[in-house]
């Protein structure tokens, strides 16, 4: 973590479409003001931007971000169908 990525430094539980809402807003703009940017993981894959400009999300979201200063690395993931939650966190490198 750095001072960079620090306010993103935290493990935001995603119970309601709203909080998903929130950690894809703040996640766009962390985007957009060039703090982190968005790791691809390659195969089916819907680019984060897309997922951004929409309210139509997938059954299950997974995207990866990392630090532009430090690397450090940061996942948000939700599953909408069942309305089961996910979450925005810090993940340890691999």
């Amino acid at each position: 973590m750095c001072p960079s990525c620090k306010d993103l430094n935290i493990d935001f539980r995603i119970k309601v479409p709203s909080d998903l809402r929130k950690a894809i807003a703040v996640a766009r703009d962390s985007l957009a003001d060039g703090t982190i940017s968005e790791v691809t993981a390659g195969g089916d894959y819907k680019p984060f931007a897309e997922l951004a400009s929409s309210d139509k999300w997938e059954d299950v979201l997974r995207y990866h971000f990392m630090c532009n200063t430090c690397g450090q690395r940061f996942e948000l993931s939700a599953e909408t169908y069942h309305g089961s939650g996910g979450w925005w966190k810090p993940v340890d490198p691999t």
